[in-house]
């Protein structure tokens, strides 16, 4: 499910307010790989917003009256 504008906005907004890195988790953060969007199973990379909506649920907003979850 695409990630709205609202959304990314509210996700950039807390990865500032709680310094965390570009890909919401701590910035002390190795990935293997140096990626943590990046697919063993596919040649695709993972959306930047859905993983961290997927590792940050709290972040979801519901999109029937904008609120988050």
């Amino acid at each position: 499910m695409p990630v709205s504008d609202e959304q990314k906005r509210k996700i950039e907004d807390w990865i500032k307010s709680n310094g965390r890195n570009q890909y919401g988790d701590s910035p002390e953060t190795i990935y293997a790989g140096g990626n943590p969007l990046f697919d063993e199973m596919s040649p695709k990379l993972k959306d930047r917003y859905e993983y961290i909506l997927e590792r940050n649920p709290q972040l979801k907003i519901d999109s029937t009256n904008g609120n988050g979850k």
